[in-house]
Parts: structure tokens; C-alpha cells; sequence
């Protein structure tokens, strides 16, 4: 009987044992799997944070190429809106405005006129200087070069003996096939291996083309801001051409390219650099992501505005570009192979790097300069903002912004002015709007606003009192800002809108109203408003920009 109990017991004792080692083990697989999970989910989060990043960098990289183009365009429209109000402007006088365009536009390296008879002008920057070159007439008639200094007095004059025939260059071949403005592909400069890119446009008067004028992107000065972007050592930033011809390198691939150039008496290419391009065209503002080996590859086209069809290729080490992240991801996956301890050291290690991961991705959603949400987060907020409030029944206006005489501030006062106003803007915005709306810098001084109205609110007015608040700032707090005015056009949605349409819709008002002043406020139908200051800055619509 005895031996039985004692039997009984040693069982008993056993199934508690292997009750409580289950117990044991099921709590380490349970811990073990949560780790894994925590891990997994760690490391898709450092993915996207990753891309976020990548992302960012990719709309600042294309906003910087789209300036450049923008100016470029900004001469060859000036120029030709000058030829073709006086076709009989002498040469010197073209000449004079010319060189003044280029001082203002430092990222354009020259300018050029070639007439149909085959006489041409070209003003380009030559060091501290300018050189200009001019011929009356086709190939084989007497031509000139003239030195100038940084103030354009003229150095000294020599007869040249030029075969450049303008008719047969690709500037003026695309500038007299195009209406209006356009761009060439790269091609090699006359006489040389470096690869050029125009923009160009002819001057028409009522008889037909008068002149074409192209000007020449300052692309070493472009690779010098690929050079610049923070993607991490050993990254790549080219700017190519849809069929992958090269128009901007990093500084590190520029000797190649030139070789390359060299060599075949063409311009270097993708394939020529290795560059493991997609297959298929990229839609506007569309990113292609990929990995190649170690690095990771986005492509996407430059923002449409710029009337350019060029793309951006960035290779990016994938470690550089969340070096934390990474060590973070191994981590985690280390600590699965450990005890309790080290699992509840991996959470605090997950709590402490997640105020870093929320601010990356705040600053991948928001604009540098301003603060405001930038294109990618007001067009993933904007659009969900629109849908709730049209389903509640809510009044909703979109409002797109410009500020008048910008351009004029920044080349008056310097950039630095430039950025104070913006970031008055942005803080002007912020006092107006409230907590549930959405205001964005969508690029350069363009701003656009979502606003969910009250029922006793009257659009119209919310959206005068935004304006007039905005220029009242900019007039107060901004060096120089009495002379920046604030165009504004709305559009209210229907049950059926979308953001983009809505957007478009009052991006559309506000450009038929700047044809006829600026400094207002403009909506559906003809009903507009501006006050004094308003009034001011509409005087001359064209008062921005001369090229």
C-alpha cells in the first residue's frame, strides 16, 4: 500500500514536471514567435521608411532639375518674345539683352539666334567674361568674336572664319518645327565632345518665322547638384533622356562619359555607364523602384511643368540610406535566439527608435523649407479629406495660390529673402487654416489649401481673407515683400469630385484670372476681388520675369 502511495506521488511529481516544462517551453516559443514577428515587422517598417526617404529625395532631386529647365525656357521665351515685337533690333542691342538674361539665369551657359538666312548671334559665358559671336549672312560671309568682361564692355574684337551653319544645329531644328517652346535631345557641341541640351523657341511674326532662339543648361553645374543630394556614400544620380542618352552625370562618371563621347562621336548613354535601366516609359511623376545587387534604383520622371521629358536615375546603397534601421533589423533578428532578457531588451530597443522612424517619416511628408505637407502627402491626405467631407454632405474648396513678383524678390533681395517669404507663407497658411484641413507647397511659390467649410461659411470670402492675410504678411515681415503680390483661384466640390479634379478646376480659375490681374481672388464665374495692395501688385501681368 505503502509503495503504491510512494508510486502515486513519483507520478504526480513527474506530470507536474512536464506540465510545468510545457508550460516553460510553450512560454519560449510564444516569446520566440512574438520576437520573430516583432522582427519581421521591424524590418518591413526600416523597407518603407527606406523608400519614404528615397522618395523625398527623388521629388527634390526632380523640383531641382525642373528649375534648371524652367530656366532655360524662361531666356529662349524671353528672347523671342523680344525679337518678334521688333524684328529690326540691331545686334548689339539683342546682344546687351542677352547677356542680362544670362546674369540673371546663372544656370543657362549661352544663348542663340540663327535667322533663316543662316546669319546667327551666340552670347555665352566665357570664365569671368562673355564671348560674343555673330555672322550677317550663310556660311562663308565674314563673322566676328568679341571678348567682354562681367559688366559686357567690350575687351576686343577679331574676324573668325565659322562654318557653323545654325539651320543644320538641333536647337534650331526643334525650335522651328515646335509652335511654342521645346527641347532638344543631348547632342555633342559644335566642334567638341560635350554634350548639350537646349531649350528652344521661335520668334513668329505675321509673315512667318522670324528667328529661332535656343539657349544651353550650365549641365556640369547640374552634376554638381546630383553630386549634393543625401543618399549616403557611393550613390548615383544621372539625368537621362527617354531613350537613356546622357544630359547629367555625378562628377565621378563625367571623365567616362566624355571618353565615351570621344570615342564614338556621340553622346554617352545608359548602356555605355552600365546603367540597368526599366523596360517600358515612365508615366509623369511616376516612380519605377528596383533592386540591383546591393543598391537600390528609383527612376521617375521630372515634374511636367517643366515641358521636359527627361527622367532621374538614382542608385542608392540600401545600407546608407537607413544605416540605423539596418543595425536595428539585425538586432532583432539576434535576439530571437536568446531568452526572456534579451526579447524584452529588443522592445526597449523598439521603443526608443521609434521616435526617430515617426521623424524620418514626418520629414518624408512634409516640405523642407515650409513645414507644409508636400505633394506625395497632400495628394494621399488631400484625397481622403475630400471623400469623407463630400460624403457628410460638407461644403469643401481647394484653393491654389501663387505669389505675383516672386521671381523678381529672389533676384532683388537673394534666395535667402526668397525662402523668408515662403516660410511667411506657410506660416500665414497655418494661422488661417484649421486643425482638420490640409495646406501644401506643392513646388517653387505654388501653394494649395483643402478647407472643409462651415455651413454659414461663404467661400468666397474664407478664401479673400486667406489671400489678403498672406500678402498682409508678406508685406510686413519680408524684406522686400511689398512688392510680392498673392493671386488666388477655388473651386468647390460636388458629390462626385475628386481631389484632382478639384484641384484642377481651381488651378484653372486661377490662371484665366492672372491673363487679366493678378493679386485676386478667382473663382467660378467672373466674380473677383483685390484689395488696395492687391490692386497694386496686378498691375503689369508680365512683370516677373523679362526672359
Amino acid at each position: 500500500m505503502a509503495s503504491r502511495v510512494q508510486r502515486v506521488r513519483r507520478l504526480s511529481r513527474a506530470r507536474g514536471f512536464i506540465i510545468a516544462a510545457c508550460v516553460v517551453l510553450a512560454i519560449l516559443v510564444l516569446q520566440m514567435a512574438t520576437t520573430v514577428v516583432a522582427a519581421v515587422g521591424a524590418s518591413r517598417q526600416a523597407d518603407q521608411a527606406s523608400l519614404d526617404t528615397y522618395g523625398y529625395v527623388g521629388d527634390l532631386t526632380a523640383e531641382r532639375v525642373a528649375r534648371y529647365a524652367e530656366a532655360a525656357s524662361d531666356v529662349t521665351a524671353g528672347t523671342s518674345d523680344q525679337i518678334a515685337r521688333d524684328p529690326e533690333v540691331t545686334a548689339d542691342a539683342l546682344a546687351e539683352s542677352m547677356y542680362l538674361r544670362l546674369v540673371r539665369e546663372p544656370t543657362v551657359r549661352a544663348l542663340y539666334v540663327g535667322w533663316p538666312d543662316g546669319s546667327f548671334l551666340i552670347v555665352r559665358r566665357d570664365g569671368s567674361g562673355y564671348d560674343v559671336q555673330q555672322r550677317a549672312g550663310a556660311p562663308g560671309a565674314a563673322a566676328t568674336s568679341s571678348d567682354h568682361d562681367a559688366r559686357f564692355s567690350e575687351l576686343g574684337e577679331t574676324e573668325i572664319e565659322s562654318n557653323y551653319e545654325p539651320r543644320a544645329r538641333p536647337w534650331y531644328q526643334a525650335g522651328s518645327a515646335a509652335q511654342r517652346g521645346a527641347w532638344t535631345q543631348p547632342y555633342l557641341q559644335f566642334g567638341s565632345n560635350e554634350t548639350l541640351v537646349s531649350a528652344a523657341q521661335a520668334a513668329r511674326g505675321d509673315d512667318g518665322m522670324v528667328a529661332v532662339v535656343g539657349a544651353d543648361l550650365e549641365l556640369e553645374s547640374l552634376g554638381v547638384v546630383l553630386d549634393d543630394l543625401p543618399l549616403g556614400d557611393g550613390a548615383e544620380a544621372y539625368v537621362l533622356a527617354p531613350d537613356g542618352d546622357l544630359i547629367a552625370a555625378p562628377d565621378s562618371m563625367r571623365e567616362q562619359a566624355e571618353a565615351v563621347s570621344l570615342r564614338g562621336q556621340d553622346v554617352a548613354n545608359a548602356e555605355d555607364l552600365g546603367l540597368d535601366m526599366s523596360a517600358g516609359p515612365l508615366e509623369a511623376e511616376q516612380d519605377y523602384v528596383h533592386r540591383d545587387a546591393e543598391a537600390i534604383v528609383l527612376e521617375r520622371t521630372v515634374a511636367p511643368r517643366a515641358n521636359v521629358d527627361w527622367l532621374l536615375y538614382l542608385s542608392a546603397d540600401e545600407s546608407q540610406l537607413s544605416p540605423g534601421l539596418g543595425r536595428l533589423s539585425q538586432t532583432v533578428f539576434v535576439i530571437t535566439l536568446v531568452s526572456l532578457v534579451v526579447a524584452l531588451a529588443a522592445i526597449a530597443l523598439a521603443v526608443r527608435v521609434w521616435r526617430p522612424l515617426r521623424a524620418m517619416r514626418m520629414r518624408a511628408s512634409t516640405d523642407q523649407l515650409t513645414g507644409l505637407a508636400n505633394r506625395h502627402e497632400f495628394t494621399r491626405r488631400g484625397g481622403l479629406l475630400v471623400e469623407r467631407a463630400t460624403e457628410r454632405g460638407d461644403t469643401v474648396v481647394a484653393v491654389v495660390l501663387d505669389l505675383d513678383n516672386f521671381k523678381r524678390l529672389n533676384d532683388t533681395y537673394g534666395h535667402d529673402v526668397g525662402d523668408h517669404a515662403l516660410e511667411t507663407v506657410a506660416l500665414a497658411l497655418r494661422e488661417n487654416v484649421r486643425a482638420g484641413d490640409l495646406a501644401a507647397r506643392t513646388g517653387g511659390d505654388e501653394f494649395v489649401v483643402v478647407q472643409v467649410l462651415r455651413r454659414s461659411d461663404e467661400p468666397y470670402d474664407v478664401v479673400a481673407r486667406t489671400r489678403d492675410s498672406i500678402e498682409h504678411a508678406l508685406h510686413t515681415r519680408v524684406e522686400g515683400g511689398e512688392g510680392v503680390g498673392v493671386t488666388a483661384g477655388y473651386a468647390t466640390a460636388t458629390a462626385a469630385d475628386r481631389l484632382d479634379g478639384l484641384v484642377a478646376r481651381a488651378d484653372e480659375a486661377l490662371v484665366e484670372g492672372k491673363r487679366r490681374a493678378k493679386g485676386r481672388v478667382y473663382g467660378p464665374g467672373a466674380r473677383h476681388s483685390g484689395g488696395d495692395a492687391a490692386a497694386a501688385a496686378a498691375g503689369p501681368t508680365d512683370g516677373d520675369d523679362v526672359g
